[in-house]
């Protein structure tokens, strides 16, 4: 169903100058539909509001939180066990370092994200460092998590799809050939290994990048604890409705 410029913009929750430099930069087509009321309005059909949506994200018409804290809050909640920085939450998010940590810091502040020091493997190496995470537990979250969860993250811009893990990831594949172990044939063990890894980069590189299938067996394996277990089908769940949503 064909939308206008304006009604795209509410439904993404942001401005119409900024849907109208989308379309440039994608290249995508509009029309017009004839009016007796002067100009008539341009328009943009179902595929180029989704390709808007996927360079920009979205966030719900009636919040109580920025766009900018939304999407902050939706980086969290698809990566249950933090960020290392706030560079990485930035990157998840696809806006600006400095914008990122104003609002992380606001966040810290209010509770709602909070700072732990862990230790973690960082290239087969054990380290201690501090891991950002959302406090599941205020009422704060509760209060939110709903806008949380129909808030779309700008896709990450991908110029080739990953045929193998990635290199910085193989110390969590140690007795296998991380290689040979290529992504359309070993996807559910490629899942099992980096999303119970507890590594914040690497899970979010398996959410971003494994199909939902994969992603919802690892939540029937016996390691699964009943919190990743929950997580997991939520984030399947998730990809198979924005998958479903991309469909013409």
């Amino acid at each position: 169903m064909d939308i206008t410029i304006p009604q795209a913009a509410e439904r993404l929750g942001t401005s119409i100058p900024r849907v109208r430099r989308a379309i440039a930069r994608l290249g995508i087509r509009t029309t017009t539909t004839p009016s007796g009321d002067g100009r008539p309005p341009r328009m943009i059909d179902g595929k180029g509001f989704r390709l808007i949506r996927d360079e920009l994200g979205s966030v719900p018409i009636r919040r109580s939180r920025s766009r900018e804290e939304l999407f902050v809050l939706g980086a969290f909640n698809i990566n249950p066990f933090g960020f290392r920085s706030r560079r990485d939450v930035a990157n998840a998010t696809g806006m600006s370092p400095t914008t990122t940590s104003v609002i992380v810091d606001r966040l810290l502040k209010e509770g709602i994200i909070k700072a732990t020091r862990q230790q973690f493997r960082n290239s087969g190496t054990v380290i201690e460092g501090i891991v950002l995470d959302v406090n599941r537990e205020t009422d704060a979250w509760s209060g939110i998590v709903d806008e949380v969860l129909s808030t779309h993250l700008p896709r990450p811009r991908v110029n080739t799809k990953s045929v193998v893990v990635p290199r910085r990831f193989w110390h969590l594949f140690w007795n296998a050939s991380p290689a040979k172990l290529r992504i359309s044939e070993h996807a559910d063990y490629v899942a099992s290994r980096m999303l119970l890894s507890k590594d914040p980069l690497a899970v979010s590189w398996a959410v971003t990048h494994l199909p939902a299938a994969s992603i919802e067996q690892v939540s029937s394996l016996r390691q699964a604890s009943s919190n990743e277990k929950k997580w997991l089908q939520e984030i399947a769940r998730a990809i198979r409705i924005d998958e479903v949503a991309n469909v013409d």
